[in-house]
Order: C-alpha cells, then sequence, then structure tokens
C-alpha cells in the first residue's frame, strides 16, 4: 500500500492521521471488492467500514468545513472548492446507504460488489480531490490551534474505534507518529484496550 499522502500536502500541517484514514478507507473497500471470505465476515467488515464512513465524513462536516468556508468569505475560488466538497459527500451518502441496504438484505455477491465498486469509484475520487487541492488550502487558512482540534476531531473518542482501526495496516513509523500525538495514558489505552478490542471485533478477509 502507498504511504499516505501527507508528505505533499502543506508542510505547515500534519496530516499523517488525515491520510492514514484515508488509506484505510481505501484498503477495506479493496479488501471487500477482492475477498474470498465468508458472508458473515465480509457484512462484519462492511458494518466497521460504514460507521468509520460516517464518522469520518461527520468529523470534517463538523469541524472542518464551516470553518474554512468562513475563512475563506470573499474568496470564490475557495468557496467554489468547499462547494464541490460538500457536493461529493452528498454523492457518497445515497451509494452507502444503498450498499448498506443489499448487505442487510443479503443480496446476490455479483450485486453487492457492483454497489462496492461504485462507492469505491465515487469515494476514491473524492479523497484523491481533497487530498490535493482541499487540505493543502485548509493547511494554509487554519492556525496550529484550528488544526489540532480538526485532528482531535478526526481522530473520535476511544468508542470510535477509529485509531486501531485505521492503523491496522500502516507502517511502524506512521503508528508512531499518529500515536506520538496522544499523551501517554492515551497511547498506553491504545496498546493494552484499544488495540486489543479492536483485533477481537475485526474478523480479517
Amino acid at each position: 500500500m502507498a504511504s499516505p499522502p501527507t508528505a505533499r500536502l502543506s508542510s505547515r500541517a500534519d496530516w499523517t492521521l488525515m491520510g492514514t484514514i484515508h488509506d484505510a478507507l481505501r484498503r477495506d473497500l479493496d479488501q471487500l471488492l477482492h475477498t474470498t471470505a465468508s458472508r458473515t465476515a465480509v457484512r462484519a467488515r462492511w458494518v466497521v467500514f460504514r460507521d468509520q464512513l460516517h464518522l469520518h465524513l461527520a468529523a470534517e462536516q463538523a469541524a472542518m468545513w464551516p470553518l474554512a468556508r468562513a475563512k475563506l468569505t470573499g474568496e470564490p475560488r475557495g468557496q467554489a472548492l468547499l462547494d464541490a466538497m460538500e457536493d461529493e459527500h452528498q454523492l457518497i451518502g445515497p451509494l452507502q446507504a444503498v450498499t448498506d441496504d443489499a448487505f442487510s438484505m443479503d443480496a446476490d455477491p455479483r450485486r453487492l460488489r457492483q454497489l462496492l465498486t461504485r462507492l469505491a469509484t465515487r469515494l476514491t475520487s473524492h479523497l484523491a480531490h481533497e487530498e490535493a487541492d482541499a487540505l493543502p488550502l485548509i493547511g494554509q487558512i487554519m492556525s496550529q490551534h484550528e488544526l489540532g482540534a480538526i485532528g482531535r476531531a478526526i481522530r473520535g473518542g476511544p468508542a470510535a474505534g477509529t485509531l486501531p482501526w485505521a492503523l491496522a495496516s500502516a507502517s511502524p513509523h506512521v503508528c508512531a507518529q499518529v500515536l506520538s500525538q496522544l499523551p501517554a495514558p492515551g497511547r498506553l489505552l491504545y496498546r493494552r484496550v484499544w488495540l486489543p478490542r479492536h483485533t477481537r471485533n475485526t474478523p480479517p478477509l
């Protein structure tokens, strides 16, 4: 898997966690599309992916886009970019919902593959657009305090399980960089509680 796109983003902002989450979304979709695991295991992994995607998009919507829009008042190009980001979010939601319905109804594997392919195409296009254009701009207009708040929002709380899920296939360097953003008690909880719980509850594909 390619390294997260952090290196080609604004040097003022550390987007390692954002890039790692994006890579985890790509990873899960790729695994769902190519797995030969049982339907039960595939359904369980879909639920993890679905929930993490929902949490990620909601965190961006709450913590990143409104603040960016306020800071870009009077900047037509910036506003147009944010419009595009929101439009792309709106297109992802219905695809996720119809795919979730198909899993719930135990649809034919070919139907599921078609839906997952559509979702993967839409989502990976959005992630690439965000990484190439939106994140560098946000890195330029936000203060370090504001960037930190965005990072905490996309990381979520312990119950969200985002960190062990996102870091499951990350390199040791990326894991160390992301975990260094946690206080020492958080790193201890990650190793002793969050990661073992994720490993127990996430079936391999």
